[in-house]
């Protein structure tokens, strides 16, 4: 497809050597852009093990308030039992006695399964400490090494973000010569995720999708005085040896 827009030798060479200032800067970008997923893993990774170390502390705690329920548990029915010991003096009958009896070896049997799970809490409590120190250790190590690669991703980025403007400035001043028809068409084939907007003619074929150049199409390319875009992807197409030209 040829679309009439004058098409100068100067004009060519400046939009070829802008391609290239394009794909440099796009180059940066995209180191730029990968790293603040670095930075963002690195921080949840931290995150993660900062949570496993507070439900560690969090468990211990929890296993704590079981052991003191279960404390008062066994002192109620201590109580219990004492209160009816001091009963067993005066109930009036035979059976009254029993059955009082009865209840307080009840609750005495109680409090020995009471202590029983206390001994279970304790040993749980042993374990969840255990693991919590494991936690914090693991915590640490990971924060020091998570501090260490924060600094390096950091000073990356702002390397990065400094070349970047150093190559915009660059590209800006390649773009300068671009004429304005000519470069609102390379921004929007662009613009439609094709950064090689402009693309040399190899052997008869669009270097880009392989098409096949039509003869009269070649001819318009040859000459190089209008806008020549490939039918298939669309992008500006050039002979190689013109803007080889041009730049002689």
């Amino acid at each position: 497809m040829c679309v009439r827009m004058a098409l100068t030798k100067e004009a060519l060479q400046s939009l070829v050597a802008l391609q290239k200032k394009d794909a440099f800067l796009d180059s940066i970008q995209k180191e730029i852009d990968a790293i603040p997923p670095r930075i963002a893993a690195l921080k949840a990774d931290l995150e993660g093990e900062k949570r496993h170390m507070e439900a560690a502390k969090a468990k211990i705690l929890e296993l704590e308030k079981k052991k003191k329920s279960k404390e008062l548990d066994v002192a109620a029915k201590e109580d219990a039992a004492r209160k009816h010991g001091l009963q067993l003096n005066e109930v009036k009958t035979n059976d009254a006695y029993k059955a009082l009896q009865a209840e307080i070896e009840k609750e005495k049997a109680a409090v020995g399964d009471i202590e029983t799970e206390i001994l279970v809490v304790m040993e749980e409590i042993d374990k969840a400490r255990a693991e919590e120190k494991a936690a914090v250790v693991e915590f640490k190590k990971t924060e020091e090494f998570a501090k260490k690669d924060l600094e390096r991703l950091e000073a990356e980025l702002s390397h990065a973000k400094g070349r970047h403007a150093t190559a915009k400035a660059d590209r800006d001043a390649a773009a300068a010569p671009v004429p304005p028809e000519l470069m609102r068409v390379y921004e929007h084939i662009r613009s439609r995720g094709k950064p090689d907007a402009i693309v040399p003619v190899v052997d008869g074929h669009c270097s880009s999708c392989q098409i096949n150049i039509s003869p009269s199409m070649t001819a318009d390319i040859a000459k190089q005085k209008a806008l020549v875009n490939c039918d298939s992807c669309q992008r500006i197409l050039y002979k190689p040896e013109k803007a080889a030209q041009a730049a002689a």
